[in-house]
């Protein structure tokens, strides 16, 4: 029989479990789930990737037998109950002998929540779900795919670093580094997650930046897009960006207005280089109009964005109402520069949910808009 303070413990190791597919399994959502049999665990699994096993699965395949009599099952997430890529995990546990079922979370699908847990039930098993504060932390662990699953629409997240003051670099057109080594590893985990990262002209002009994440020896790339209404980074003069010629190039797409009047060279040497320009209306400055940009990334087959630009962009995407998730760290550092850069005001947001955390001598707020 497991006592309270095992099953904390056990829900603690599914959601570590579901963490291993991190930034792997969209459109789908991270999940873990283990296997217990005389209070030890006995086989885990985790949902590696979109198309492969399910959590609930990967764990039986490690166990490679029949659970035996009185066996428990732990699972992050609500086991699915439809027929998709795979077969519904729900006829797996039944199949499976099982009868006990611990679940972090509900499926926040609302056509699918809570209807696992009914299938189950009528098939004899017992099914508990995990206390409300194991629930909110499941929950907000897969807030991409949460999103994504209830508006049908990609997840737009801002992230943006400032000084004590609200400024955003020391000198005009010149990159700052505002934040110490903490909050940067901190950067590059959030950038693992999302599966598109985004920026303007003019923090691929300033900073040249490479838009990928280093960590452990390694390297990775999500998908890049570039807000670029005039090609002003494709500019025949410029020395070419490292995102339009390192290893990734064709991960990179280049967001531009559909009038190529005075561009023409800009267009072609885009082709030359084999990059993926979308092209749409402009709004009435001549501009991409960032109203768009969430409806470019779902076309793009992408659940979500993780926007690094400077202030203008930041400033553009939140006037135009198009950010749902904001990233705000803060350095004690203060820029008192007659040049130096201010921020679009994060400050005066209220986030709802928000979570705070402290990374080295910098500080992060990060939540919903």
């Amino acid at each position: 029989m497991l006592d309270s303070s095992n099953v904390a413990a056990l829900f603690a190791r599914v959601l570590t479990l579901a963490r291993k597919g991190w930034g792997d399994t969209h459109p789908n959502p991270m999940v873990g789930a283990l296997i217990v049999e005389g209070g030890e665990i006995v086989a885990e699994g985790f949902h590696a990737r979109a198309g492969s096993a399910h959590a609930e699965v990967a764990a039986f395949s490690t166990l490679g037998r029949k659970p035996r009599e009185g066996a428990t099952l732990f699972v992050s997430l609500e086991p699915c109950s439809t027929h998709g890529r795979t077969l519904p995990c729900t006829d797996a546990i039944v199949e499976s002998g099982i009868k006990q079922v611990f679940v972090g979370c509900l499926d926040p699908n609302p056509d699918h929540s809570n209807r696992g847990l009914e299938i189950l039930r009528k098939s004899g098993v017992s099914v508990e779900l995990a206390p409300q504060n194991f629930q909110s932390r499941t929950t907000r662990l897969n807030f991409i795919f949460n999103h994504h699953i209830t508006t049908g629409k990609a997840l737009v997240a801002l992230k943006l670093a400032e000084s004590m003051n609200g400024m955003v670099a020391e000198k005009r057109g010149e990159a700052s580094r505002v934040t110490g080594e903490d909050a940067r590893a901190d950067v590059m985990k959030w950038r693992r997650l999302f599966p598109s990262i985004c920026v303007g002209a003019g923090t691929v002009l300033t900073d040249d930046p490479q838009l990928t994440v280093r960590t452990d020896g390694q390297s990775w790339c999500s998908r890049r897009i570039i807000v670029d209404s005039s090609l002003s980074t494709l500019s025949p003069d410029l020395s070419l960006r490292k995102v339009y010629s390192d290893e990734y190039r064709d991960r990179t797409v280049i967001l531009t207005t559909n009038c190529n009047r005075g561009k023409e060279a800009r267009v072609e040497r885009a082709k030359e280089l084999g990059l993926k320009l979308i092209q749409v209306n402009q709004d009435d400055r001549g501009r991409v109009p960032f109203s768009t940009l969430s409806s470019v990334i779902s076309d793009l087959g992408l659940s979500a964005l993780y926007c690094e630009g400077g202030p203008c962009l930041a400033r553009s995407l939140l006037s135009a109402g198009q950010i749902d998730y904001l990233f705000h760290y803060q350095s004690p550092k203060i820029f008192q520069q007659v040049d130096a850069v201010p921020g679009p005001g994060l400050e005066r947001l209220n986030l709802r949910e928000p979570i705070k955390e402290t990374l080295g001598e910098d500080l992060l707020r990060h939540g919903f808009l």
